[in-house]
């Protein structure tokens, strides 16, 4: 067997060497890669590059590179791509992510954030670096070199505190085993990262002092392993620091930043301590780039852009014009409610002034239905009076509904006419010889009638009646009574 094989070997077997993006040292650079929740908190695009080699005197040790970016949204929704490619020897494992997420405000300096990613991973192996070696190894690599990724979690950030929860595996990553040499997948949801970190401002805001703290709960029989960390942000735009991870050593961490928008990172780890020890450092390399300009009322979380958003000092002109403004601010309001009173008011009176108006036509309508049917009541003749003027002419009719319609009441009645220009030229004649005359349609009949009295009550016009007979060209007049239905 070769040598870098064996090297292979023994990296394979140390108790948690597999190698994923949460186990970045400068986990704090772009805490995305540890929890998707921290989608978008930049508040603008922003892309991040990384590249960490594990244990560098070694050769086929693990080398794992990394591209995410990630940007928010008006709506708070938050969403970010991730590729990693992990190298271990011959075996290499690549995969892509997709992240949604959301953000809460709970109070202007409270934010709850929620963060999902699902995706794939490949596994690979570089046969050309095998030789001659053959083992169950190679084809149990071969059956399983794709698999289901995804991950979880969620983020409280209250002023300078940010702290939160993630799963990193929320199906089962296929690695290689060290036992006994075979793919093996780890199970879900028992890979459990809590961190959380706080900044202290100092020197005006000129300067940051930033500590960490992340608790990696594995299972599948890996170790829990915590790590911390410190640094401090110069004038915000260099920073030092160190941390120290459980089991694995302690690392240098230092970089620089540029115009708030551009930073470097690098951190160096001297060798590993505890049951992990090789005699190997191992560094890593950071890349943040931010794009565009920060949202407007967007909560931003960002390690490349830490100074505090500068709040305008005014000045005694500004404040006077301010309480100008608001004085003619209150004016206008109070102008503008006692407009909306007295046009309140208004519509009240219009209201009450309709509703008067209103009861006046419903009298007047009882009134003109009361009179009407007194006038309709008194061209009724009860049945004694009809049967009195059976032995005279004496016609009752129902009124009907011709526009020249006779009125109701008691007419006497001069002469009949089929046609209107016959009554009219007679009526005509009659009033020549100084008598009142006039004429009317009765519809029952279909004829003119020409009248020479109309009244309402029956014996009066029964006494006009008898006058006129008694003129020979009048002896002949008779009544007719026009009644309603």
């Amino acid at each position: 067997m070769r040598l870098p094989l064996l090297a292979l070997f023994v990296c394979l077997m140390l108790p948690g060497v597999s190698q994923d993006i949460t186990n970045q040292t400068q986990f704090f650079f772009n805490p995305y890669t540890l929890n998707p929740s921290y989608a978008g908190t930049e508040g603008r695009p922003a892309l991040f590059l990384s590249y960490r080699k594990q244990w560098s005197g070694i050769d086929g040790a693990p080398t794992i590179s990394n591209f995410s970016f990630h940007n928010t949204s008006k709506n708070k929704l938050n969403y970010g791509v991730n590729f990693n490619s992990d190298k271990r020897g011959i075996v290499s494992t690549s995969s892509a992510l997709v992240t949604i997420g959301y953000t809460i405000a709970l109070d202007e300096f409270t934010w709850l954030r929620f963060g999902l990613s699902a995706g794939m991973g490949f596994n690979g192996v570089d046969v050309a670096k095998l030789g001659t070696f053959t083992d169950k190894i190679l084809p149990s690599i071969l059956n399983r070199n794709s698999f289901l990724m995804g991950n979880a979690g969620i983020s409280v950030h209250h002023k300078t505190f940010h702290g939160g929860i993630s799963l990193p595996n929320l199906f089962q990553p296929v690695y290689v085993s060290p036992d006994p040499f075979s793919v093996t997948a780890l199970r879900p949801f028992q890979s459990v990262i809590i961190h959380a970190s706080n900044r202290f401002y100092f020197d005006k805001d000129k300067n940051v002092f930033e500590p960490y703290v992340m608790y990696r709960l594995n299972g599948s029989g890996l170790p829990s392993q915590l790590e911390v960390a410190a640094l401090v942000h110069l004038q915000h735009a260099v920073w030092v620091g160190g941390s120290y991870r459980q089991n694995f050593g302690i690392s240098a961490l230092g970089g620089i930043k540029i115009k708030n928008q551009f930073a470097l990172g690098f951190s160096y780890s001297v060798k590993n301590t505890g049951i992990n020890e090789l005699n190997s450092p191992s560094y890593e390399i950071q890349l943040g780039y931010l794009t565009g300009a920060k949202k407007k009322n967007q909560f931003a979380y960002s390690f490349v852009s830490t100074e505090k958003e500068k709040v305008k000092t005014k000045t005694p002109k500004e404040i006077a014009e301010a309480k100008r403004k608001a004085e003619i601010a209150r004016k206008q309001a109070e102008e503008k409610k006692q407009q909306e009173i007295a046009l309140a008011k208004k519509a009240e009176e219009e209201k009450k002034l309709a509703e008067e108006q209103k009861l006046l036509e419903e009298k007047k309508l009882q009134e003109e239905k009361r009179l009407e049917e007194e006038r309709i009541a008194k061209f009724k003749l009860d049945s004694a009076q009809r049967e009195a003027v059976k032995t005279e002419r004496h016609e009752i009719v129902v009124r009907g509904a011709h526009k020249e319609e006779l009125d109701l009441g008691d007419f006497v009645i001069a002469g009949s006419f089929a046609k209107r220009e016959n009554a009219a030229r007679y009526t005509a004649d009659l009033n020549k010889l100084n008598f009142t005359a006039d004429f009317g349609f009765l519809t029952p009949h279909g004829k003119w009638y020409v009248y020479l009295y109309q009244g309402t009550d029956i014996n009066a016009a029964r006494a006009e009646r008898d006058k006129f007979r008694k003129l020979p060209v009048f002896r002949d007049t008779w009544l007719l009574t026009i009644t309603p239905k």
